[in-house]
């Protein structure tokens, strides 16, 4: 029987389960804080769910990969520190828009360690191109963020990598 797993307090975000507003300009100050957030938010999400996965699955998935899952929850922590870090340096509050938990929804929908490793690998790839156009978007306007999203992106690399070893993208040829 499978287990019905709580959603975590997601403080000091507020989360909305509506249709959420746009983000604002990429180059405004309130744009920047917008995807800060958004950024922010992802990683406590998938920080989350990979200790759910590594607990959940434990008993079926092979061990290294829970390892390796609890050893990524700390590097979404890592990076949601990055993250938070700069809000406080622009001033950006973390409750200041709604965000959606979408993410933690339907990680958690997730019956095997194989569905998991597809779902968070195609969301770590989306994280992944959305912090390299933020990063090419950002530059000019601040270039600190913009650093910041793109060494994220740059280690998202290596998450998505372990996925697919654990669970091959069934729509891709394999070598």
């Amino acid at each position: 029987m499978a287990t019905a797993w709580a959603t975590p307090s997601w403080e000091p975000f507020a989360v909305e389960n509506g249709v959420l507003l746009a983000p604002r300009s990429i180059v405004s100050k309130e744009g920047i804080g917008d995807r800060l957030r958004t950024a922010a938010f992802a990683e406590v999400q998938a920080e989350a769910a990979f200790l759910m996965a590594a607990e959940r699955f434990a008993g079926s998935a092979p061990k290294e990969l829970c390892e390796a899952w609890r050893a990524l929850a700390l590097e979404e922590r890592k990076h949601r520190d990055w993250l938070v870090a700069r809000m406080r340096e622009l001033a950006v509050d973390p409750a200041g828009r709604p965000v959606s938990d979408v993410l933690w929804n339907s990680l958690v929908r997730c019956t095997t360690a194989r569905d998991f490793c597809l779902y968070i690998a195609g969301a770590e790839e989306r994280g992944r191109k959305a912090g390299e156009r933020f990063r090419e978007r950002m530059a000019e306007v601040d270039p600190v963020t913009a650093d910041i999203f793109g060494r994220i992106a740059t280690e998202e690399v290596a998450h998505i990598a372990l996925a697919r070893r654990f669970a091959p993208d069934p729509c891709k040829p394999t070598p």
